[in-house]
């Protein structure tokens, strides 16, 4: 691992490991790798817009501007190498014509000319085309969770650099998987298992419903993405019997795919809400949230997340159970919505006042790291949306973010929450077997599969895709 900006040498305890492998060669500044009779030089950055979500840690992180004219010095004075690769997790950003002509990686390539190529990464990007910098240096990045095998060919001759191809390969089931990793893998299951699933009663590769169809986690495309929205947000107003049960479409990580046979597997629902952790419980996924808030906290909630961007198109969009909103986009920014109703399909919808004269409180149940979102809207809108989440009693909770910069502002791979902390208070706790422990978002999820009706007994029940699954919760005007 190449972390040349990283540094482990503090005496936090939580640095001993990083610390152990540093001492190790596993964790290294730079590497030098012979090929052909050329020497080239790989060194590794984290970008100054990637290090705002490290927070929390006790790593630090040095200037990657100044780190990498430093690895330059080094690679090519010391280590007299032909070739400086730097591996950049910056990112790139889409300027207002919809090219790439920002971002860490670019800005890195243009600020040291020393380096010959810059394998970019964190904002997930497929760039089908190469960008140049200065005339001579090729910046590349081949998207998201091993997708696509990114192949650059280059010549040079002294100091002159040349691009010959460029090309993203997919990597899909047409390859045959890696005997050995896939071992590995089996290995780990066990260990994953009780790590993370055997408390709350499931293991890794538990069959758990049938799905007919794929149901994509699509953000562009609302309607789409839907019946997996809705599915989730049941979920969780099930699990906590809550007015409402909410997320925005970033949460969902990933669809349920049918395949060949449909089964869906603990690990496929997983994959669908594995963001964040609990508050006392820190194994992986968020723990459920409660708070209570007024109709117009509830209209303020939904004006923020209903902004979008072309940074992040559709990703914060909100979907909800238990609640039905329309709204119109042509109007005001912070003033779309237009109406709110609380119920469902088998009690029909109420609609309830979102003007600020009525003080009356609604629960809403959500993800923990969604929680956080919520809690910062105040100073993301900079006071524009009053909002602050209560107990049942209508005591603000004793939670607190701090929030620098609105996330939907920057080009990031994923929905972020602000550093804060949150009012244990707020946190939906199990029943009987389950009582006094964190639901998770993924366990209400798979607790709401395993209680839908099975056709007969020993089978595994059928994921709802009917027109009822894809109700339309977020009416748009026209």
């Amino acid at each position: 691992m190449l972390a040349s900006n990283s540094t482990f040498s503090g005496g936090d305890a939580t640095l001993a490991g990083l610390q152990r492998l540093a001492q190790e060669g596993v964790i290294r500044r730079y590497l030098v790798i012979e090929r052909g009779g050329l020497r080239f030089g790989l060194f590794g950055v984290l970008g100054k817009e990637a290090t705002f979500y490290t927070s929390g840690g006790a790593v630090a992180f040095a200037d990657a501007i100044e780190t990498a004219k430093e690895m330059v010095k080094v690679l090519r004075e010391t280590e007299h190498v032909d070739v400086v690769i730097a591996l950049s997790h910056g990112g790139l950003e889409k300027g207002p014509d919809g090219r790439h002509t920002d971002g860490d990686d670019l800005r890195l390539a243009r600020a040291v000319p020393g380096i010959d190529v810059v394998i970019g990464g964190h904002s997930h990007t497929e760039l089908r085309e190469v960008l140049i910098v200065n005339g001579r240096t090729p910046v590349v990045q081949a998207g998201k969770e091993g997708r696509a095998l990114g192949e650059l060919v280059i010549t040079l001759d002294g100091d002159q650099l040349m691009v010959e191809s460029y090309r993203l390969h997919s990597i899909d089931d047409r390859i045959a998987g890696d005997r050995a990793i896939a071992d590995a893998i089996e290995q780990q299951k066990p260990l994953v298992t009780a790590a993370v699933f055997a408390a709350r009663g499931y293991r890794i590769d538990q069959p758990l419903a049938v799905v007919p169809r794929d149901l994509p986690n699509t953000f562009t495309d609302i309607a789409a993405g839907t019946p997996l929205a809705n599915l989730c947000t049941d979920a969780y107003r099930r699990a906590t019997q809550a007015d409402i049960g909410f997320t925005a479409n970033g949460m969902i990580r990933a669809g349920l795919i049918r395949r060949k046979s449909g089964v869906q597997t603990v690990y496929d629902v997983f994959a669908v809400a594995p963001l964040g952790a609990g508050v006392v419980d820190r194994t992986a996924g968020s723990a459920l949230v409660t708070g209570w808030f007024t109709g117009l906290e509830l209209k303020h909630l939904l004006e923020f997340l209903l902004v979008d961007t072309p940074a992040h198109p559709g990703e914060y969009f909100p979907r909800a159970s238990g609640l039905r909103f329309h709204y119109d986009p042509s109007r005001p920014t912070f003033d779309v919505v237009t109406a709110i109703e609380l119920g469902d399909l088998d009690h029909g919808y109420r609609p309830i006042d979102i003007s600020g004269n009525d003080t009356r409180l609604y629960n809403l149940t959500c993800p923990l790291y969604l929680g956080l979102i919520i809690m910062a809207i105040p100073k993301y809108s900079k006071g524009k949306l009053a909002l602050v989440p209560k107990d049942k009693d209508g005591e603000p909770l004793k939670s607190r973010v701090d929030a620098l910069e609105a996330p939907r502002d920057r080009e990031t791979p994923y929905l972020l929450p602000p550093p804060g902390t949150l009012d244990r208070g707020s946190v939906a706790l199990g029943a009987g077997k389950d009582a006094g422990r964190e639901i998770k978002e993924w366990q209400a999820i798979m607790d709401h599969l395993r209680g839908l009706p099975v056709k007969s007994p020993g089978e595994l029940p059928e994921i709802p895709v009917d027109e009822r699954a894809a109700e339309v919760r977020a009416i748009k005007a026209g």
